[in-house]
């Protein structure tokens, strides 16, 4: 402690006699004090470890964050914008990508009926701006799972008929219409076909001439994950057959021909489907006129949809 007190004094009679002729400050002596401190700090430091320490270390850590930050914004700009040729390169994934999407096999109609084949125009074409935004919206309602891809609304499956069938957009959903019916409830999204085109009046075993339209819907229900329910129903006039007693029982027998031709023929796992027959307890429409009774009885499709 003396020898520092006076070294200071010796600094101070120095630079005050000095101050007579170049006029230095008190701030100008406690500036010239703290250099010869960190001069002799650091000399003593060295002393102690044998080397000189580092005093740029810091630089290194700082330059490192400011790369992983200047990563993250770059990232989060890139992920903002949606480029044109990605949308594009995205919708080819379902259309002949060889993966969990298996849509490569789709693309021939040839097996389709004739009332499918009329009017297709090829593949989708994405050509204006409306249509890359009604993409981006339904790719936003699909919802994968370990399995596929989960169907989660009518929209979404009306566009996976139409990859499958070549048929324009514009068009799929009157195609469609004429031989099956899309809807959606609380138990999921329905595919109903009118019972008269797939069986003959009181009978139950598939029409050979509508197998193409269940190849169809069996290589879409490939393709997903959702658990699916068959369901058979019938008008309430009751039935006079020697093979069926009753419309409860013509309606679940429907819906097990179905089952058995989409596992045993198309090849579906099992564990997926579920079937159920309900004769005339639950009718769409009032059965008071033939076109109520008509649209009553039918075979339902139901895409079961989990909830996330």
């Amino acid at each position: 402690m003396y020898f520092w007190k006076a070294e200071r004094e010796e600094d101070s009679r120095k630079y005050t006699k000095g101050s007579h002729q170049g006029s230095l400050s008190l701030s100008d002596l406690y500036f010239v004090f703290l250099v010869r401190k960190m001069a002799e700090m650091k000399k003593r430091n060295k002393n102690e470890s044998g080397t000189e320490a580092d005093t740029t270390a810091w630089m290194v850590t700082f330059g490192d964050m400011l790369m992983l930050l200047l990563t993250f914004f770059v990232l989060l700009l890139s992920m903002s914008s949606m480029d044109t040729k990605v949308l594009k390169s995205m919708f080819r994934l379902f259309s002949g990508a060889s993966g969990p999407l298996e849509f490569s096999h789709l693309q021939s109609v040839k097996s389709l009926p004739p009332l499918l084949q009329r009017g297709a125009t090829g593949p989708l074409e994405f050509s204006d701006l409306r249509a890359l935004e009604l993409l981006k919206e339904r790719l936003n309602k699909i919802v994968t799972t370990q399995k596929g891809i989960q169907i989660t609304s009518r929209e979404m499956l009306e566009e996976f008929f139409v990859t499958a069938t070549g048929i324009n957009h514009d068009k799929i959903a009157e195609r469609l219409k004429s031989i099956m019916d899309i809807s959606e409830d609380e138990r999921g999204v329905i595919i109903t076909f009118k019972a008269s085109l797939l069986f003959n009046s009181g009978e139950a075993e598939i029409k050979p001439s509508t197998l193409p339209i269940l190849d169809l819907v069996a290589r879409i229900l490939r393709t997903v994950s959702n658990e699916v329910l068959i369901a058979g129903h019938t008008d309430n006039v009751p039935i006079h057959s020697r093979r069926y007693n009753s419309n409860w029982e013509l309606s679940l027998y429907r819906a097990l021909n179905v089952h058995r031709y989409l596992v045993e023929t198309k090849g579906l796992p099992p564990r997926r489907l579920s079937v159920g027959g309900y004769g005339d307890l639950r009718p769409r429409f009032p059965n008071t006129t033939e076109d109520g009774r008509e649209k009553n009885r039918r075979v339902e499709i139901i895409l079961r949809v989990i909830k996330t």
